[in-house]
C-alpha cells in the first residue's frame, strides 16, 4: 500500500515467462512485463510488438466509408468546393492538416475552417455552416467532430450541402442525418476496433480516398492520438510508433523550430509529443485562433514559420500563466472541510481556453470529479474531469435533461448548464459519485509491472523496457518497485518549490527521482527515511549530459525491522523500563537488561528491543528474531568491537605459518625477530599472540621458553578446527555486521535468516 495508491504486486508462472521470453526474442523482464498485463497470447504478443509494415484494418470496413469515398471523388471531378471542418484542440488541428493534405495531393479545390473557441465554441453551428455553404461550398467534411450536431448537419443538408461526418466522440442516442457518417464505433460498422482519436479517423479515410497506406501522415496521427490520450492500443499503437519514426526522419518545419526554440536536441518519443509538441498546439486554440496550428504543420517557408512559433511561444507562455491564477483562485474557493464528493466551481472571470486544464489540476489535488465552468449571461459553459474509473460521460448522459449541451469521453466531457440547472446538476452528481463510490474501493488500485533491486536499474533494463513503446492510456509506461531504498537528500524546487525530487541511494549506487504533482501528500518523507517507491524509469537529457531518473508515481516508507540508532548517544539508563535491552555481559533482569546468554528467560512480549552490543555469534539474533518484536533498535558502538582491535584473518594465519615453516624455529623475546613479523604480517602485538595460540592449538607449531618452533608431523591447516578462530571469526562476522552495514542490508540479512528457519 502506497500514499497515493493501493499496489497490486505482479504475479509471474517462471516458465511462461521464459517460453515468450525465448519464443519471441525479448528480455526475461520484458516477458514479465507482457505476463504481468496478460499478454500471453499469441496474437496478443503480435498486436503489441508492432512491425514496421502493420497497415491496421481495411477502412473500408467502416460504416458509410465507400460512400464517402464516391462523394469526394464525384466532387473532384465536378470541380466542387469542399471543405474541411475541424476542430481547435491537437487532435482536431492534426486531422485538419491530414485531411487538407490529402484532398490537395487528389487535385481537390479544398480549404479548412476552425470554429473559434470563445465565439463559436465546439463543432459545428449553423452561423458558420450557412456562411460557408453561402461561399459556394457544396460539400463539407468534419473532423474530430459533428456527431452531436444534429440541427447543424440538418441544415447543411437542407441546403443541399452534404456532409461528410468523421468523429470518434461518443455516439450519442440520434445520429445526425449526414450523407455520410464514418465513425469506428457505428451501430452499422463491422469495424474491429473503435478507440481510435479523430486523426486517426480521418487517416482512415485518407487510407481509402488514397486507396495507399499513407505512411507519409502517420506523424500527423502520432502527435493527435498522443494528444487525446486514447487508448495506446490495437491500431493505435501501429501508427504511433510508425508516426515517432517519420517525426524523427522528416520532422515538419514548424516543429523543427518548436525543438530548437526550447533546445530539444534528443529523439523525439511519446514524452516530447504529450509534455512538448501537444500542449502547443492545444495552446493556440485555448489562447486564439487554431488556424495558425494547421498554418504551423503546413508551412514550408524558414521565416513565417519562425515567426509562428514565437506566437505559439507566447501562448503558451500565457497559458500557464492564466491556469495557474485560475488554479489558485479555485483552490481558495474550495471549502475542504465540506466532504462533498464532486467539486464544481465557476466564475466569469475564468478563461475559457484553460478550464480543462485547471479541472485536471482539481483532480489531481482533490483526487474527485471536478467541473470548471466559465459563467456567462444565463448560464455557465466548462469542463469535467473524472477521477478512477468513474465515467463522467455517462453520468453527464443520465441527467441530459439537466444540460444544454455536452459531450465528450468516460474521462473528460464538456457541457453548459443553464444557471438555474447548475445546483441540481451539481446534487444529482454528488449522489451520482456516491453510488459508485459504495461500489468500489476508494483509493485506486496501482499495477506494479516488474520489482526490480536498486542496484540492478540501468540504462540495459531502459533499453529493454523501450521494446514495448509506445506507451499511453491503457498501455502505460512500466511501473517498477524498488524497496528498501534510502533517501539520501530532499529537495524542493520550482518557482512555489512545487517540484520534489529525492536523491536515492543503496549499496553505493544513488540516482535521483522526481515528482511535478500532488507533491504534499509526500511531505512525511524526509532525509534518511528508508522507503519502497514505485517509479517509471527513464532518462534526464540536460545541456547534452544523459543520465538515469526515476519519475516517482507514488512512495511507501517501509516497514524495517531493525531501526538505525547507531551513533546516537544515550544514556542506557534512560530507555523505556517496557523495552527489552540486551548486551554481552549487563543484566538487571527486574529492569529488562538481559545478557546474550540469558535471553531463554525473557517471558513477556516487547514490543521493542534494543541491542546495546553485538552479539558474539549470529545465531543469537535467531534468539532475538525469536522474541517477535516490532521494532529492534541497534544501539551498538564501535568501542568494544574486536574486530577492529585485533587484526587477524586467514590470509595472515597462513602467512604467519609459512614464516615459521621458513625458519623451522623463531625466537619471539627477540624484540628484531618480533616486530619484523608483526610488519610483514601487518597486524600488532595482542593479535600474533592469539594467531600463533591458533596455530599452537591446530599442532602446527609448539612455543616453549618463547621459542616457537615448526611441527614437522602435521597433516593440514584446517583453521575449521581451531575453537579459537572459529569463535573470532564468528564474532567478528556479526560485528561487521551490526556496525559497518547499512540498515538496509542488514533488515535483508535477518529476514532471510527468519526466511531459512
Amino acid at each position: 500500500m502506497g500514499i497515493r495508491y493501493d499496489w497490486k504486486l505482479p504475479n509471474f508462472d517462471e516458465e511462461s515467462v521464459k517460453e515468450i521470453s525465448k519464443n519471441y526474442n525479448l528480455s526475461e523482464n520484458t516477458a514479465k512485463i507482457l505476463y504481468a498485463r496478460n499478454i500471453i497470447k499469441h496474437n496478443d504478443i503480435l498486436n503489441y510488438l508492432v512491425g514496421d509494415y502493420d497497415e491496421g484494418f481495411d477502412p473500408f470496413l467502416m460504416n458509410d466509408m465507400k460512400k464517402a469515398v464516391d462523394r469526394v471523388n464525384q466532387a473532384i471531378e465536378n470541380e466542387e468546393k469542399i471543405l474541411v471542418y475541424g476542430d481547435y484542440d491537437a487532435d482536431g488541428i492534426t486531422s485538419t492538416v491530414l485531411m487538407l493534405e490529402t484532398l490537395s495531393s487528389l487535385g481537390a479545390d479544398v480549404s479548412s475552417y476552425i470554429p473559434n473557441r470563445f465565439t463559436e465554441g465546439y463543432g459545428p453551428n449553423i452561423k458558420a455552416f450557412n456562411s460557408i455553404i453561402d461561399s459556394g461550398v457544396s460539400l463539407i467534411i468534419t473532423v474530430d467532430n459533428g456527431i452531436a450536431a444534429i440541427e447543424e448537419i440538418e441544415f447543411a443538408q437542407g441546403r443541399q450541402c452534404d456532409v461528410i461526418l468523421t468523429d470518434h466522440h461518443k455516439i450519442q442516442d440520434v445520429i445526425p442525418n449526414a450523407y455520410a457518417v464514418i465513425h469506428p464505433e457505428h451501430p452499422n460498422s463491422n469495424y474491429p476496433f473503435g478507440k481510435l482519436a479523430g486523426v486517426g479517423v480521418a487517416f482512415k479515410f485518407a487510407h481509402a480516398l488514397l486507396d495507399i497506406y499513407p505512411d507519409f501522415l502517420l506523424d500527423l496521427v502520432a502527435i493527435g492520438t498522443i494528444a487525446d490520450m486514447v487508448p495506446m492500443i490495437s491500431e493505435n499503437r501501429i501508427f504511433v510508433k510508425q508516426g515517432i519514426q517519420l517525426l524523427n526522419e522528416d520532422t515538419r518545419l514548424g516543429l523543427q523550430y518548436i525543438l530548437q526554440k526550447i533546445n530539444n536536441k534528443n529523439l523525439i518519443d511519446e514524452q516530447t509529443i504529450g509534455f512538448v509538441l501537444a500542449p502547443r498546439l492545444n495552446s493556440i486554440g485555448r489562447m486564439s485562433s487554431a488556424t495558425e496550428g494547421v498554418d504551423l504543420l503546413s508551412i514550408e517557408d524558414d521565416e513565417q514559420a519562425i515567426n509562428i512559433v514565437d506566437k505559439i511561444e507566447s501562448y503558451n507562455t500565457e497559458r500557464k500563466l492564466i491556469t495557474e491564477k485560475i488554479s489558485k483562485d479555485a483552490i481558495s474557493k474550495i471549502d475542504e472541510r465540506e466532504k462533498l464528493s464532486t467539486i464544481l466551481i465557476y466564475s466569469e472571470n475564468y478563461h475559457e481556453g484553460v478550464l480543462g486544464i485547471v479541472a485536471s489540476n482539481l483532480v489531481e489535488k482533490y483526487k474527485r470529479p471536478v467541473l470548471v465552468a466559465k459563467k456567462v449571461e444565463g448560464y455557465i459553459k466548462g469542463s469535467a474531469r473524472s477521477y478512477g474509473e468513474f465515467n463522467i460521460y455517462e453520468a453527464m448522459n443520465k441527467i441530459k435533461d439537466k444540460f444544454i449541451t455536452f459531450g465528450g469521453h468516460t474521462s473528460a466531457a464538456g457541457f453548459s448548464i443553464e444557471l438555474q440547472n447548475v445546483n441540481d446538476v451539481f446534487d444529482k452528481l454528488n449522489k451520482l459519485y456516491d453510488s459508485y463510490l459504495d461500489s468500489t474501493e476508494i483509493k485506486i488500485k496501482k499495477n506494479i509491472d516488474l520489482v526490480v533491486d536498486f542496484e540492478n536499474i540501468s540504462y540495459q533494463l531502459l533499453n529493454e523496457l523501450s521494446t514495448l513503446k509506445p506507451f499511453g492510456n491503457s498501455f502505460e509506461n512500466i511501473s517498477i518497485l524498488s524497496k528498501n531504498v534510502l533517501i539520501l537528500s530532499k529537495e524542493n524546487f520550482g518557482s512555489d518549490r512545487q517540484y520534489l525530487k529525492f536523491l536515492l541511494g543503496k549499496n553505493n549506487s544513488s540516482i535521483e527521482a522526481i515528482s511535478f504533482k500532488d507533491n504534499e501528500i509526500f511531505n512525511e518523507i524526509q532525509k534518511d527515511d528508508i522507503i519502497d517507491i514505485m517509479f517509471i524509469l527513464s532518462k534526464n537529457n540536460f545541456n547534452g549530459k544523459h543520465k538515469l531518473q526515476l519519475q516517482i508515481i507514488d512512495v511507501n516508507k517501509s516497514k524495517l525491522l531493525f531501526k538505525d540508532l547507531r551513533g546516537t548517544f544515550i544514556d542506557f539508563n534512560s530507555l523505556p523500563k517496557n523495552e527489552l535491552k540486551i548486551s554481552r555481559k549487563y543484566s538487571d533482569i527486574k529492569n529488562n537488561y538481559y545478557t546474550y546468554n540469558e535471553l531463554y528467560k525473557v517471558q513477556e512480549k516487547f514490543n521493542v528491543i534494543n541491542l546495546l552490543e553485538p552479539p558474539i555469534h549470529i545465531d543469537n539474533m535467531n534468539d532475538i528474531l525469536n522474541l517477535n518484536a516490532e521494532s529492534i533498535n541497534i544501539r551498538c558502538n564501535k568501542n568494544d568491537a574486536i574486530y577492529l582491535r585485533y587484526r587477524i584473518d586467514k590470509p595472515k594465519l597462513i602467512k604467519l605459518f609459512n614464516i615459521i615453516l621458513k625458519y623451522q624455529s623463531l625466537k619471539i623475546d627477540d624484540k628484531d625477530v618480533l616486530y619484523k613479523i608483526i610488519n610483514s604480517l601487518n597486524t600488532n602485538l595482542e593479535s600474533l599472540k592469539i594467531m600463533l595460540y591458533i596455530l599452537k592449538e591446530l599442532n602446527l607449531c609448539s612455543i616453549k621458553h618463547n621459542i616457537v618452533s615448526f611441527n614437522s608431523s602435521y597433516k593440514t591447516m584446517n583453521l575449521e578446527l581451531s575453537d579459537t578462530y572459529t569463535s573470532m571469526s564468528a564474532r567478528f562476522d556479526i560485528e561487521k555486521i551490526l556496525l559497518e552495514k547499512d540498515i538496509i542490508t542488514i533488515n535483508k540479512i535477518f529476514e532471510d535468516m527468519k526466511l531459512s528457519k
